[in-house]
C-alpha cells in the first residue's frame, strides 16, 4: 500500500514537471534557461520547504543541508522536500538583447552553454516579476495538493506574500513579514510556518524555528 501511494505521488509529480517543461507562458525567460527548477527530497514528505526561486539559494548543496537541518529539528523521522514558487529563473543577458533581431528561441544548450558564445551562460539571475510569479504559482499549488504535507515552511518575504494570499490566510500586504516571521498559521487544509531566507553559508539556517517544532501536532 505504501509503495502504491508513493508511486502515485511520483507519477503525478513527473506529469506535472513534464507540463512545466512545456510551459511557454514566460517565453522570454526560457531563452536563457534550459530546464526549469524542480523540487527535490522525499516525495512522501511531511514537511515542504517553499522558496520563491532558485536564485535565492547560492549553492544547491545548501538546499540539501537545509532539508537535513529541518528533518533533524522536527524529529520523529519526518521527511522533507523543497520546491520553488517560480520554476524558470529570469536572467539578464545583454548579449541576447544585442542579437534579438536575429534570434528567437532558446539560446542555451543542455550543458548550460550559450549558443552565441559556446561558453557557459553568464547571464545574471534577477528576481522574478509579478507576472512571471503569477504565471507559475498554479504549479506550486498543484504540487502541494499532490504531496499533502503536514507542514509547509514558506521561506522569505516574497514566497510569504504570494502563498498566503493564494490560500486565503490573510492579505500579507497589511501584515509585514517582520511581524509574522517564525510563526505558525493554519488554513482550512494546511499548517504553515514562516521563515526568513537564510544568509549564504549559514551553518544553522533555521535554528530560530527549533522551538516551534515542539508545538506542531504530528498526524
Amino acid at each position: 500500500m505504501v509503495t502504491s501511494v508513493k508511486g502515485k505521488v511520483i507519477s503525478r509529480i513527473v506529469k506535472m514537471e513534464e507540463r512545466i517543461n512545456k510551459c511557454t507562458r514566460c517565453k522570454d525567460v526560457r531563452t536563457c534557461f534550459h530546464r526549469p527548477s524542480t523540487g527535490k527530497g522525499d516525495v512522501e514528505a511531511d514537511i515542504l520547504l517553499v522558496f520563491a526561486s532558485e536564485s535565492e539559494v547560492a549553492e544547491r548543496s545548501e538546499l540539501t543541508r537545509m532539508r537535513q537541518e529541518i528533518s533533524a529539528m522536527a524529529g520523529n523521522g519526518l521527511k522533507v522536500y523543497h520546491t520553488f514558487m517560480v520554476r524558470c529563473q529570469p536572467k539578464i543577458c545583454n548579449r541576447r538583447k544585442d542579437q534579438a533581431v536575429l534570434f528567437d528561441g532558446v539560446l542555451i544548450n543542455s550543458e548550460g552553454k550559450c549558443l552565441l558564445t559556446r561558453e557557459p551562460c553568464d547571464a545574471r539571475p534577477v528576481e522574478p516579476d509579478d507576472q512571471q510569479t503569477m504565471n507559475c504559482l498554479h504549479f506550486l499549488l498543484e504540487e502541494i495538493e499532490i504531496m499533502a504535507p503536514e507542514l509547509i515552511i514558506v521561506v522569505g518575504e516574497k514566497a510569504y506574500q504570494y502563498v498566503f494570499r493564494a490560500f486565503g490566510l490573510f492579505d500579507p500586504f497589511y501584515k509585514p513579514f517582520a511581524d509574522v516571521r517564525n510563526k505558525l498559521f493554519r488554513s482550512s487544509e494546511y499548517l504553515f510556518l514562516t521563515a526568513e531566507m537564510p544568509a549564504p553559508g549559514c551553518t544553522a539556517p533555521f535554528s530560530e524555528l527549533s522551538n516551534l517544532f515542539q508545538m506542531i501536532p504530528h498526524r
